[in-house]
C-alpha cells in the first residue's frame, strides 16, 4: 500500500472522492475537480491518499492554520472505503500525517470524531490522541 500527498487531481481522484465522500458524509455535496485542485494548491491543506494496485482506498486532509497563538493542525475528512476497512488503511493515513507534521516541526495535531464512530475513535486513541475537555460548537449558515 502506498500513502502519498496528492499533488495533482486526475479523473481517477475525482471518481474516488465521489465514492468515498458519501461513505463519510452522505448529505455532503461532492467536491468537483476544481474544488480538489483548490485544496491541493492552497498551501494550507494537504490531501493524503491511500492506494493499492492502482485503486484509491482512502483519503484524509491535514489542515494548517497559522494564528497568533501558534500553528494549529487539524485532521479532517478521514475516510476509508468500506471494502478496505480493517486492513490498516486508516492507521497508515493517520501515521503518515503524524510523520508529516513531525517533519514540519509542528507541536500537535487536533481532530474531532463523532462518538458513534467507535472504530475511528479507538484508532485515534491507539495512535496516541487524547480526548480533550472541550465544547465543540457549530452555527449552521443558510
Amino acid at each position: 500500500m502506498k500513502i502519498y500527498k496528492l499533488t495533482s487531481v486526475t479523473d481517477a481522484v475525482v471518481n474516488a472522492f465521489a465514492k468515498l465522500i458519501p461513505q463519510l458524509a452522505p448529505d455532503c455535496t461532492l467536491p468537483t475537480k476544481k474544488d480538489l485542485e483548490a485544496i491541493v494548491n492552497s498551501g494550507h491543506a494537504m490531501i493524503f491518499m491511500a492506494e493499492e494496485n492502482d485503486q484509491i482506498l482512502g483519503t484524509m486532509t491535514l489542515v494548517l492554520n497559522k494564528i497568533p497563538t501558534g500553528d494549529k493542525v487539524w485532521i479532517e475528512d478521514v475516510v476509508v472505503d468500506t471494502s478496505a476497512r480493517g486492513k490498516g488503511v486508516g492507521v497508515k493515513l493517520i501515521q503518515y500525517s503524524i510523520d508529516y507534521a513531525t517533519t514540519q516541526m509542528l507541536k500537535s495535531i487536533n481532530l474531532t470524531s463523532s462518538p458513534d464512530r467507535v472504530a475511528a475513535n479507538q484508532l485515534y486513541q491507539k495512535l496516541g490522541f487524547k480526548q480533550r475537555e472541550t465544547n465543540v460548537y457549530r452555527l449552521t449558515l443558510k
